[in-house]
């Protein structure tokens, strides 16, 4: 008998995971389709010709691709919605969160002296709430909320981290390449992929350690906020 619940618990586990895998690579395909009608809509409308109107049609498509998907894997993987953040957690969160992204924040300022960059070279617009705030959250909620723990029913956490990491730097090829920044980005040692696959391993582990994704929400913030 224990034999036997095994079995499906082995079996369950490992369709879960096929799942959550399958769903990341559905957003790929949803997410290169959101850049092409971005570019189609900016060179036959001035509807994206601000600031803010990108701000907001990129917040809809993240939440459209990203968090209706999340919520889907976190379902489909028996975890409990509010569970996610786990805000009773908030000091373990803080302590972690905060104090791995001022770690990251102050190798980033380190990284900018010895390249002659300014350390902080943004202004307050809509795009900046979009980098810093929204976007770090929403993909928190996908990766770190809904996949890595989806991954961790099958796999050990450090192979659920690096394939959830691996999967993070996938998400971010499709703007690179239709911003023209793809091959600077795959070959830049600093802060091009090797970096974003490094910041995901980072995350995880802040996430796995707080026991919540709000700790590793508050590290890409403010991880974000230094690379603005």
């Amino acid at each position: 008998m224990k034999k036997n619940n095994q079995k499906e618990v082995n079996n369950s586990s490992r369709k879960i995971a096929r799942i959550t895998i399958f769903s990341i690579w559905l957003i790929y395909v949803a997410w290169i389709g959101a850049w092409i009608i971005e570019q189609a809509i900016e060179s036959h409308s001035v509807l994206l010709s601000t600031s803010r109107s990108r701000f907001f049609y990129w917040l809809g498509m993240k939440l459209l691709l990203w968090i209706l998907p999340a919520l889907f894997i976190i379902r489909v993987s028996k975890q409990k919605n509010f569970k996610v953040m786990e805000l009773k957690r908030l000091p373990s969160a803080i302590i972690w969160g905060v104090g791995s992204g001022l770690i990251i924040g102050a190798i980033s300022v380190i990284t900018k002296l010895f390249t002659y960059q300014p350390i902080f070279s943004f202004s307050l617009s809509w795009s900046l709430l979009g980098g810093v705030i929204v976007t770090p959250i929403l993909e928190e909620i996908l990766f770190r909320g809904a996949v890595l723990p989806a991954l961790k029913q099958q796999y050990s956490f450090i192979i659920a981290n690096c394939i959830t990491s691996l999967l993070f730097l996938g998400l971010h090829l499709p703007g690179w390449y239709f911003q023209g920044r793809l091959l600077e980005k795959l070959t830049s040692p600093v802060s091009g992929a090797f970096f974003v696959f490094l910041l995901g391993l980072v995350l995880g582990y802040v996430a796995h350690k707080s026991k919540t994704v709000t700790g590793s929400i508050l590290a890409h913030i403010l991880n974000n906020f230094f690379n603005a």
